[in-house]
């Protein structure tokens, strides 16, 4: 029985994610995974100290992010080979450098310029309309997606215990049959033990700026975005066996790792002396991409 979580936001998600990546990937190694994504929202600041974290354990990290646009449904992107990551990082900068410090500006076009070694999730709506379907903006959307990105686009299937996740994976499967894009099952993790939903509601009211008693519908109806065990998901996807299925596609078609790069930079002059070319240093990795995630124009 396997299964890999590839929607987890980490609070490099900021006032998003209730939890470290590293309490993430300790999380996920006591519930048996082997490799998880994760999917910050436009960045991919979070992904270094999960990927020290989980080689610590024998672990894998998918390098990834959720790219939240400004004229289309969300996307997670799955990279494949350093090219792809590359091409990622270079979409994510172009967004920050349009934006105020701590914003990201993307649009379908950009996305479509950076897709190529890139596998997509796209996340419906949290909802279906009042007649139990999704609204007509998404299903057009969603086309121009397939068209687009080809057999590397894939549905998102998650169960938010709202009521009607019934209805809605129905939905998602007929859309899935009718456009030729396969489900792949998530869990749209924003903490890891459910315990953290407390901080995770604390985390929605500044970021909306309320208190616990005025936040209402902004807060998670419940503490169900926690990472669950394996067993757990197969049990909630029974019906959908194929969604798990392509969940582990994805896994096993992105083999990129951060162990792959390396920085390279000229000479410097130091008190200690020259600095030597080539060197391969996650530490500094890690503390020049946050920097290039948070810079503004």
């Amino acid at each position: 029985m396997q299964y890999t979580e590839l929607q987890i936001t980490t609070n490099f998600s900021f006032l998003r994610g209730g939890s470290h990546p590293e309490e993430l990937v300790e999380q996920a190694e006591a519930l048996g995974y082997r490799e998880i994504a994760i999917t910050d929202r436009n960045t991919l600041a979070g992904i270094v100290r999960a990927h020290t974290a989980a080689k610590a354990k024998g672990m894998r990290i998918l390098p990834a992010a959720r790219l939240d646009l400004q004229d289309g449904p969300a996307l997670l992107a799955y990279p494949v080979d350093k090219d792809a990551y590359a091409r990622l990082s270079g979409l994510l900068t172009i967004g920050n450098l349009r934006a105020e410090k701590g914003d990201c500006l993307l649009c379908r076009a950009d996305v479509y310029q950076h897709a190529k070694g890139i596998k997509f999730i796209v996340v419906p709506p949290a909802a279906l309309n009042t007649t139990f379907d999704f609204d007509h903006a998404f299903l057009q959307t969603l086309g121009e997606y397939r068209e687009a990105f080809g057999p590397e686009l894939y549905l998102a299937a998650s169960r938010a215990y709202q009521g009607d996740d019934n209805k809605q994976l129905y939905r998602l499967s007929q859309l899935s049959a009718q456009l030729n894009i396969p489900m792949a099952a998530t869990n749209n993790v924003h903490y890891h033990h459910p315990a953290r939903r407390q901080l995770q509601d604390v985390l929605t009211c500044i970021r909306e700026k309320c208190t616990i008693q005025t936040a209402g519908f902004r807060l998670f109806e419940n503490a169900e975005r926690h990472l669950k065990p394996i067993h757990e998901m197969h049990r909630l996807f029974r019906q959908y066996p194929d969604a798990l299925r392509q969940t582990q596609e994805i896994a096993q078609a992105c083999r990129f790792s951060l162990d792959s790069l390396q920085y390279v930079y000229p000479e410097e002059i130091t008190s200690e002396g020259r600095t030597p070319h080539g060197r391969t240093d996650l530490s500094y990795l890690a503390g020049r991409q946050a920097a290039i995630q948070r810079s503004g124009p």
